[in-house]
């Protein structure tokens, strides 16, 4: 976890503001603070490294360059194989002078070029890459976009970077104004999807890509093609399970490699058992695990992961989320959260990072995007019933009406609902529309919102379950559960490393088929096997629950007071009176609207902070 910076302009640049931008990104990397500026007394470009020192702690200095001194890289994440290419590289004649994973990146550039450099390589990493004979800027994203990568141009033509939003408030030239169809993608979908931000002119790199600026002007290319899952069930299950184990097994030893003890995240599902499991096997030592136990029915999963935690013989941890917590978690939320996110899981993740960095871990890893790239969710087998069931949305609407509201974590009820309101869309409106909060109809949102699922929707082929997942990956995963982990991680000064992240186990994983992750209402049919010999049966065989925040009862009972002034506080977005309706039916009792209130709450509390609305205004 690292944050990187930067400014470029060929006809030279204003270097000054680098270094308060990176130092309002120091939460990420406070082992070291670099600056370098290129171009002599009239600078072309600056880059800008708050570095957390994970890997060569002593001379891993950034930005690093390679032997010949005209690649310049600034890494934000790690290159797992980078001792390997390492070997390779020394074995063709190339010297270094540190241990670290960029200076690594940097060699390989300069031999192989950024492309097949960037094929090369197994990680996670955003990157700055500067070509300092060609006076060339790449900016890259790794394939599933687990590190985070921002970037504007202002009105003299001067390109700026930097990890997180809140590095450009830092920058003079930088002009912000909120971009409306944003806030209505937050509010149906909980996040901001790629490549838009929450300002007009602020963009995220999308994941496998790269931008390039040069003297031609700004360049995009894409370097990773995410696979498209098959259909059926070909080839044997018992086999794909057992090259899921290996593969799992090799992405997990990988991120293991560090200069610094590594602590698990451990919550009650099969995914981070897992990956404990393997890591156990694999270690010297007993490993520290941590989990989250919190206060509210359907929600805990503290003795599950305590199950797993005894059976793998782990050290564990154990913090607790009560409401108590709530108002003061959401203070620090608002504070370091440049962009709202409307995951309820956030507040657990946010309690459960402290817990980590207050045992002294600046390296954990996590089973993250086990459920995307292995059939985790039950929308995937949903889409299925939904084409039948379209006929029939006005009968089913009395029906699901007619449901007792139970707010006890994803509560049947809930999910029936839901599944009726996405009925009569296209299939990638209607799962976002199940994964999301607010309808578009009731906020009267543009319909530009769905433009980034509409794109992704049209590469996913035709397999209902593949297709879904294949936009879950590009979406949902990328904007929403990675971007949660960083920003709770980085708060904190912590690396997260997932192994179900690798590359090479998502290309694995589409080929095996979605009747293999999937049958009937069994969901990661093909993980569970491959975990049979390691974990207890009453462990594989464990539904999903889902890793959350009980907000939903928080907000009907002592928690309610927060709604107090939601419905003026979004006029601009939301209908008062549908705001004022919704909050009395979630208070009474008589419908369960926690998505659409949360997700109002936390803009609000947003735009009241200090890198929000009224703070930019």
């Amino acid at each position: 976890m690292c944050a990187i910076v930067g400014v470029f302009r060929l006809g030279g640049v204003n270097t000054k503001p680098v270094p308060h931008m990176a130092r309002a990104l120091a939460h990420r990397g406070p082992d070291e603070h670099s600056i370098r500026r290129y171009g002599g007394k009239e600078p072309y470009a600056a880059l800008g490294v708050e570095r957390l020192a994970i890997v060569d702690r002593q001379s891993g200095k950034q930005p690093a360059s390679d032997h010949t001194g005209r690649w310049r890289v600034a890494l934000n994440g790690e290159i797992y194989n980078h001792e390997r290419l390492r070997r390779e590289l020394k074995a063709n004649g190339v010297t270094f002078q540190s241990g670290s994973d960029t200076e690594v990146l940097a060699a390989l550039i300069s031999v192989n070029g950024l492309e097949r450099a960037l094929a090369l390589c197994h990680g996670m990493f955003a990157l700055a890459v500067l070509d300092t004979v060609e006076r060339r800027l790449f900016l890259v994203r790794d394939r599933m976009g687990v590190k985070p990568l921002h970037w504007t141009q202002t009105r003299d033509g001067t390109v700026a970077f930097a990890s997180e939003i809140k590095a450009f408030h830092q920058h003079p030239n930088i002009e912000l104004e909120i971009n409306s169809e944003a806030v209505y993608a937050f509010l149906v979908s909980e996040y901001i999807p790629t490549p838009h931000t929450i300002w007009k002119g602020i963009h995220k790199v999308e994941p496998g890509t790269w931008l390039e600026v040069n003297q031609s002007g700004l360049h995009h290319h894409q370097w990773w093609k995410p696979p498209v899952g098959q259909s059926g069930s070909p080839g044997s299950f018992e086999r794909w399970a057992t090259s899921l184990h290996g593969s799992l097994q090799v992405a997990t030893s990988n991120r293991m490699e560090a200069d610094v003890p590594i602590a698990y995240l451990l919550s009650g599902g099969i995914d981070s058992a897992a990956v404990c499991a393997l890591a156990s096997q694999r270690s010297t030592t007993p490993i520290h695990t941590f989990s989250m136990r919190v206060s509210g029915p359907g929600f805990d999963e503290g003795d599950a992961a305590s199950e797993t935690a005894n059976a793998i013989g782990s050290h564990h941890h154990v913090a607790s989320l009560d409401v108590q917590d709530l108002e003061d978690l959401m203070g620090h939320i608002t504070e370091v959260m440049d962009e709202p996110l409307a995951d309820s899981s956030l507040v657990a993740t946010w309690k459960l990072m402290k817990t980590i960095s207050d045992a002294g871990f600046k390296c954990a890893i996590s089973g993250d995007g086990a459920d995307e790239i292995l059939g985790g969710y039950p929308t995937y087998f949903a889409h299925r019933l939904a084409l039948p069931a379209g006929p029939a949305k006005g009968l089913l609407n009395r029906v699901v009406s007619r449901l007792p509201v139970n707010m006890s974590g994803v509560s049947q009820d809930y999910m029936a609902k839901r599944f009726v309101d996405g009925l009569g869309h296209p299939w990638q409106r209607r799962h976002q529309i199940w994964m999301g909060a607010w309808l578009p109809e009731e906020i009267q949102a543009p319909d530009t919102i769905w433009q980034r699922f509409d794109q992704c929707g049209s590469l996913a082929g035709n397999d209902p379950i593949s297709r879904a997942m294949y936009l879950d990956q590009r979406t949902y995963l990328s904007d929403g559960v990675l971007v949660k982990v960083d920003r709770a991680a980085g708060a904190h000064g912590i690396e997260i490393r997932s192994p179900f992240m690798d590359h090479s186990l998502v290309e694995l994983c589409a080929q095996m088929g979605s009747g293999h992750h999937i049958r009937g209402a069994q969901t990661k049919r093909v993980l569970r096997k491959a975990m049979s010999d390691e974990l207890a049966p009453s462990i594989t065989s464990r539904q999903k629950k889902g890793f959350g925040s009980p907000v939903g009862p928080w907000l009907k009972g002592s928690a309610s007071h927060l709604l107090e002034g939601l419905p003026e506080a979004m006029s601009t977005w939301i209908p008062p009176d549908t705001m004022k309706l919704y909050i009395d039916q979630h208070r009474n009792g008589e419908a369960d609207h926690r998505r659409r209130l949360w997700s109002a709450l936390i803009f609000s509390l947003w735009a009241r902070g200090p890198h929000g609305v009224q703070h930019s205004a």
